[in-house]
């Protein structure tokens, strides 16, 4: 195209200094191999970094198994490490998967090159969504297609897209899908996720763009990106080998579509846009294009057949072709400028993930390398992990920058946000060669309690702006704990709260979750309910945690523990939901269980298969020692669930405090024979000195025997009467309680 050639004679002289990519059109790049077959690299179709971070993800083609991750840590730096993933559903929601993109909260979506995983005449697919958090992603939920239970751990799909070949993030959860099928544009609105696993899908949106034409070929991707700052759509269509550009900001809404029954979905909107300006910005007939990324002023494409990157510049009216890169690289497929300003892509023949260096580099370029502390979750403020603690009213922010330009590195001004908040400034100063690198401490700043992002950039270097903001900024999250709260400690979550100030809930499932129940309680209303028993999903292994603020144990003594109120009836006999009781004396850096009960051991009163909601006599107090961390200065005790998908766990009248030093079950002492049972049932109660009142409840929870007995009376219950069968048998004496199972058979 003649506009090309000549602005390329006109303008990259100009151009040349003054951007990183320009630097890979003169001598020759240098070639590094960052994963390759033995890091589970296997016919790579496209690659992303997770924004700000180091933090690169790979997508393998798969089998009809489904697709697969690779995540490399640290992509390209001397302590890189790899991680391979495959969910357990890949074989729908990444099953040939042809593009990755993240968006900005750190969540991604891909598309799947296939027509359907179901019937021959279905055209049931389209793009998913997915958590890049590694504590969801491929952790939760994950079984081999088991009907009841949750789909593994994707968060969202849309049905509209069959052989769909390229995406790329638009902003929030809306994404442009290259459909293959229908051959046409459309613009994806995720809306609000339906949480790990689920398939309500009926909030999502899709608007179809059905005069711009888009051709597949098979097993060639067609790369998309989108210029946030101009709203230009810039597309692969492979087909036809063409660079095309739609504006995303033009084209008019027409009628609502109907969706074809072989696709059959519930939308919220399904619509048709028209009208919307399509540009033809290059071709390339001896050649196949396929991977494309943008940054900073400067378009690439890739080729397939040959490993040629064609470079353009973005930043007038209309691109400008700079020029071309020779790589060689014949089966290149995705390309990304990473988080260095560097090019990176995928080779699908080799099996590798490539970072290339140009031969020369800019003057002046400083990178923030990472941030040391706080401790960052490369991720949004609602990341799942338990861990990334700050046990600190303030925090005081220490990066690595390495001087990646040619001049010495004299000068920089870098700056930090907490969340939304005003950025806080330090001018650092100092003499860095060339490739070297310096740790810097940043001013201090409060934190209130709870979840932040924090995000550090370097703006000015040696007092002139720098040509490769690429790898200027780095972000993470990380949860702020405190204030220290003062021991003796309690909570009895009379507050409607919830979680109490200064606690920590962390759950993935908005479905099925920890809550605040006001009316519920043991000794005034107000509890803690897990719910293991609502929905028609099988959230069986589900965990949730629920933190106390930091103590200060240094009045602590020997005879520390911890008290709760609980109250748990299991679904029926095989219940395994499960409560556990951790503490950490580092900010939840490492755990230590003090407490750990399961099914009828944790049971407090008699199955039912109802949802279990206790009365006063279903309450039990537990008491564990704490005694191992007196005399620390903080401490951290978490509650941690995991679902058996059986029945509601209650908690509530937690107390911390010095005690005289108990059993760690406090509970009733008695023994049982014999059992299983063929007439009578002889109880021997252990240091009771209150009556004692016996209940034996069926499987289904219902009272079917009771009696009352003095104190260190014998105890001999007649259950001549009862069926054979599984029963509890429940004994309680003034606040101490315990209860086991007995077998009657004859």
């Amino acid at each position: 195209m003649r506009f090309f050639l000549c602005a390329l004679l006109i303008g990259y002289g100009s151009a040349s200094a003054q951007n990183l990519i320009d630097n890979y059109l003169s001598g020759t790049p240098t070639y590094t191999v960052i994963a390759n077959s033995s890091q589970q690299v296997s016919q790579p179709r496209d690659l992303d970094f997770k924004p700000f971070t180091n933090e690169l993800w790979i997508i393998n083609k798969g089998t009809s198994n489904g697709g697969s991750n690779v995540i490399i840590y640290n992509a390209g730096e001397a302590d890189q490490t790899t991680q391979y993933r495959m969910d357990s559903h890949t074989g729908h929601f990444m099953i040939f998967p042809s593009a990755i993109a993240f968006g900005d909260d750190g969540k991604f979506a891909n598309t799947n090159e296939i027509k359907n995983t179901a019937s021959p005449t279905s055209t049931f697919m389209g793009p998913a969504l997915w958590s890049a958090d590694t504590s969801i992603f491929a952790t939760v939920f994950q079984n081999n297609w088991v009907t009841g239970l949750p789909l593994g751990s994707h968060l969202d799909m849309l049905h509209q897209s069959p052989f769909s070949m390229g995406v790329a993030h638009d902003s929030a959860t809306i994404y442009w899908v290259f459909d293959g099928h229908n051959g046409n544009l459309c613009k994806y609105d995720f809306g609000a996720d339906h949480s790990p696993g689920y398939d309500d899908h009926s909030n999502g949106r899709l608007w179809r763009y059905t005069d711009i034409p888009l051709t597949r070929v098979a097993n060639i991707p067609g790369h998309m990106i989108k210029d946030k700052s101009t709203g230009w759509l810039y597309i692969i269509d492979a087909g036809t080998k063409k660079l095309k550009r739609v504006n995303t900001k033009s084209g008019t809404v027409q009628g609502t579509l109907t969706v074809p029954a072989s696709g059959a979905e519930l939308l919220q909107e399904y619509r048709s846009v028209t009208g919307a300006t399509l540009q033809v910005l290059d071709s390339f007939l001896s050649g196949q294009p396929c991977g494309i990324d943008l940054y900073n002023g400067r378009l690439i494409v890739g080729d397939f057949n040959n490993g040629t990157i064609h470079v353009y510049d973005i930043t007038g009216s209309m691109p400008v072709k700079l020029g071309t890169i020779a790589t060689g690289q014949a089966g290149m497929m995705g390309l990304k400028i990473g988080a260095d300003g560097k090019i990176w892509f995928v080779n699908q023949t080799l099996n590798t993930v490539v970072r290339m260096d140009p031969s020369s580099i800019l003057n002046n370029d400083i990178a923030v390398v990472r941030i040391n502390s706080p401790v960052t979750n490369a991720f949004e403020t609602n990341f799942y992990h338990p861990g990334y603690n700050q046990c600190a009213t303030s925090i005081t922010p220490a990066i690595t920058i390495k001087n990646t330009g040619a001049n010495t590195l004299t000068s920089a001004t870098i700056n930090y946000v907490v969340d939304n908040g005003a950025p806080v400034s330090f001018n650092w100063t100092g003499s860095l060669a060339s490739g070297a690198t310096a740790t810097v401490t940043l001013p201090n700043s409060n934190v209130a309690s709870g979840a932040h992002k924090l995000s550090v950039e370097a703006t000015l270097v040696n007092n002139v702006a720098d040509s490769n903001p690429a790898n200027n900024k780095k972000a993470g999250s990380f949860r702020a704990l405190n204030p220290v709260s003062v021991f003796p400690f309690s909570e009895n979550f009379s507050s409607t709260t919830f979680p109490p100030v200064g606690w920590i809930y962390l759950g993935h499932n908005f479905h099925n979750e920890m809550t605040h129940e006001a009316t519920v309680g043991k000794s005034a209303p107000g509890s803690v309910k897990m719910d293991n028993y609502s929905g028609q999903e099988n959230i069986s292994g589900q965990r949730n945690y629920l933190i106390t603020p930091r103590i200060n144990f240094a009045n602590a003594t020997s005879g520390a523990n911890i008290t709760f109120a609980l109250a748990y009836a299991p679904y029926d006999a095989s219940s395994n939901d499960a409560l556990q009781i951790n503490v950490s004396s580092d900010c939840g850096a490492t755990w230590t269980s003090v407490y750990n009960k399961s099914g009828t051991t944790l049971s407090t009163t008699a199955n039912t298969t109802a949802a279990f909601t206790p009365g006063a006599a279903d309450w039990k107090t537990e008491v564990v020692s704490l005694s191992a961390y007196a005399g620390q200065p903080d401490i951290l005790v978490q509650f941690l669930t995991t679902s058996g998908f059986g029945n509601n766990i209650y908690l509530d009248d937690i107390a911390i405090a010095n005690g005289t030093a108990v059993d760690d079950q406090a509970s009733l002492k008695f023994s049982l024979y014999p059992n299983p049972v063929k007439d009578r049932i002889n109880i021997e109660v252990i240091q009771s000195d209150k009556p004692v009142n016996v209940s034996v409840y069926d499987i289904v929870g219902k009272v079917v025997k009771q009696a009352s007995y003095g104190k260190n009376e014998k105890i001999s219950l007649d259950v001549s009467d009862l069926q054979n069968g599984n029963y509890i048998v429940k004994l309680v004496s003034g606040s101490r309680s315990k209860q086991e199972k007995v077998v009657i058979v004859r």
